[in-house]
């Protein structure tokens, strides 16, 4: 699969807040702390993939019935991927384009990660920490996106060598936020493994996650859901 990367489109900004909408209507009788646009699409001036990266963020308690609201509104939950307290779901009725421009070019119909993520979890905080790193300092903006665009220009074909490619300056990026050690191992160990095992499993996984999922439920940071 080719990697496509574009320069930052201040659409994208418009879609999130669209899907935002949506999303606090299914989460009107479920409390959640936030939801928030992240990932290389909430930075203006960095080079993106055109998909949206969304986290749901929600305390232990509410965990469960987040990721069923989700269920609800015709979302598929697809587990936490290798990523501990982080857990996926793919939008309804997703399109094979990444995106549609309408005619009049203000609504952007965009693929998206939605993520159902715990409150203070290293995964959250990664993914605010990258954010507001990128969006103080230029200098690693566009290092960062300078990484990108040689792993594209070098031909990488799949997600999986495009995610460990950007490891090092990823980490490079946290650790000068002030991550400690462990966690950065965390993130390291998360970033290697689940697109690897979504390479070799997650086709067949997807046929039977809705199943798989209630019967195993989450399994870090919130317990089992109940029925």
């Amino acid at each position: 699969m080719k990697i496509i990367i574009e320069p930052h489109n201040h659409a994208w900004v418009y879609e999130f807040n669209l899907v935002k909408q949506d999303l606090q209507n299914l989460f009107k009788k479920v409390p959640i702390q936030s939801i928030q646009h992240v990932g290389s699409t909430s930075i203006p001036g960095l080079l993106a993939k055109p998909i949206l990266d969304i986290d749901v963020v929600v305390t232990p308690e509410n965990l469960c019935g987040a990721s069923a609201a989700l269920v609800k509104g015709g979302y598929t939950a697809l587990g936490d991927q290798g990523v501990p307290s982080r857990y996926a779901f793919r939008q309804p009725r997703i399109r094979e384009t990444c995106r549609e421009y309408r005619s009049n070019d203000t609504r952007v119909e965009m693929k998206r990660n939605t993520y159902v993520v715990l409150d203070g979890s290293i995964a959250l905080r990664n993914h605010l920490d990258l954010k507001r790193m990128l969006l103080e300092n230029e200098v690693l903006r566009n290092e960062y996106g300078e990484v990108k665009r040689k792993l594209v220009n070098d031909g990488v074909m799949n997600m999986a060598e495009y995610c460990r490619g950007k490891n090092e300056v990823i980490l490079k990026i946290l650790k000068l936020s002030g991550w400690n050690e462990q966690d950065l191992k965390e993130v390291l160990r998360a970033n290697s493994w689940w697109w690897a095992a979504w390479r070799i499993g997650a086709r067949l996984v997807s046929e039977n996650i809705e199943l798989l999922f209630k019967i195993f439920g989450p399994k870090h940071g919130g317990g089992k859901c109940k029925d």
